[in-house]
């Protein structure tokens, strides 16, 4: 089997979710989708060098009052403050989305990629609040 080597048009995701988020937390680490908790594996390193070009975030329920924020984080520190999601009860009430320049946020081979989210005291989505967000990084051509 060939080593891989990545491509001009290589963009993938890494998923990471919280089940019920609770009003009132601030940066919070989110778990890489299929780890029980954040403190298990918040964050999946990436071989490559690259950028993040886009995020992707949904709510289980339509949120009906607050807001829930979510950046993307490289080694457990928020990438850029522009690297950020929101949902609200207003325009983006389940579903939002984003993209990026490549090259805007780059990550050097084998940093880590993760997300955390804050939610305000009002933040409120039905009975499940859990929060699905992937975060699309581009790797670089070699």
């Amino acid at each position: 089997m060939g080593e891989f080597e990545p491509k001009k048009s290589n963009v993938f995701p890494i998923a990471v979710y919280v089940a019920n988020a609770v009003s009132a937390q601030s940066d919070v680490q989110m778990s890489i989708a299929g780890e029980a908790t954040a403190t298990d594996v918040p964050q999946q390193p990436i071989p490559w060098a690259g950028s993040i070009v886009g995020m992707s975030l949904q709510c289980e329920a339509v949120v009906s009052a607050g807001t829930a924020d979510l950046v993307a984080t490289i080694n457990g520190v928020t990438a850029a403050a522009a690297v950020a999601l929101q949902l609200d009860a207003v325009t983006n009430t389940q579903y939002t989305a984003a993209t990026w320049n490549r090259g805007l946020y780059p990550i050097t081979a084998n940093q880590r990629i993760g997300a955390q989210y804050t939610t305000t005291g009002t933040f409120t989505a039905g009975d499940t609040r859990s929060l699905m967000c992937y975060v699309f990084i581009h790797v670089e051509e070699n």
